[in-house]
């Protein structure tokens, strides 16, 4: 190890894990002394470390209030960061929310950590094309049934026992904090990116039934099959239409595929 790489390891060992340094490599003087200059850099390191971190948790930032810098202290605790680029820095602080105190007790917190960063995580997602309402037309009737969809990879559905979505959503208007409420029972929020734009929405129980098949791959057939759990054959046919059209207006879509043996074709 050269001379210049022995002093970078030392000056990260001081900063990190605030190990004293050899006075040669960082000297005081009249304006400041050794350490009050060591503290500038571990300061900064800090810093840049929890303003990233509100970047990414607004919706947390705005349920948890007054103590989300403690919280995100004491990530940074327990917690340094192992990876060159800062924007990762965020991915186990749901993790970390889930088994240390005071926090664990608070599941809301997990979940909503859970929701900002799927938000973030969906816009560095790859490009994909979408299919519209007009490509359709391209299906043969007798190939519906077998049709599976094939949706965006960077759609994401997080199951929820608080209104936690209503927080996120105060945070991006800069509105006023919302009431915690807990659910009788889980719920699903919907996380995907269109354009350069993230969207995220709770799910109705009949729209997450048939997205989660589709996401499983199940044909065209099932779907509706799922839907009639719901309502009778006439209003299942109307939702599954009415859903198809808002997943294609939405971007969901980026192709389907078939039984080539139907029509010779897939997209």
């Amino acid at each position: 190890m050269s001379s210049l790489q022995a002093i970078q390891q030392q000056m990260l060992q001081a900063v990190l894990a605030e190990k004293a340094l050899p006075p040669h490599i960082v000297r005081g003087d009249r304006i400041a002394d050794t350490n009050s200059r060591l503290a500038v850099y571990r300061h900064g390191y800090r810093f840049r470390l929890r303003d990233a971190l509100k970047g990414e948790f607004t919706g947390l930032q705005c349920m948890v209030g007054q103590r989300f810098e403690t919280l995100l202290d004491r990530y940074i605790d327990a917690h340094p960061s192992e990876h060159y680029n800062i924007r990762w820095y965020g991915a186990g602080l749901a993790a970390f929310l889930d088994y240390a105190r005071p926090w664990r007790d608070k599941p809301q917190l997990t979940e909503m950590a859970r929701l900002d960063w799927a938000i973030s995580t969906a816009f560095d997602a790859a490009d994909e094309s979408s299919m519209g309402v007009a490509e359709l037309s391209v299906v043969p009737p007798d190939a519906w049934a077998d049709l599976r969809l094939s949706l965006q990879k960077n759609l994401q559905v997080l199951t929820c026992m608080h209104n936690t979505d209503a927080f996120r959503r105060a945070a991006d208007r800069d509105a006023k904090r919302p009431r915690l409420q807990r659910f009788a029972h889980p719920h699903q929020v919907m996380v995907w990116r269109q354009a350069m734009t993230v969207h995220y929405r709770p799910l109705d129980g009949d729209e997450w039934q048939v997205l989660g098949a589709a996401m499983r791959g199940e044909p065209f057939a099932s779907l509706c099959e799922r839907l009639a759990e719901h309502h009778d054959e006439s209003a299942a046919t109307l939702r599954m239409v009415a859903l198809l059209k808002r997943w294609l207006e939405a971007g969901l879509i980026c192709g389907w595929t078939f039984d080539p043996s139907l029509s010779g074709s897939a997209m």
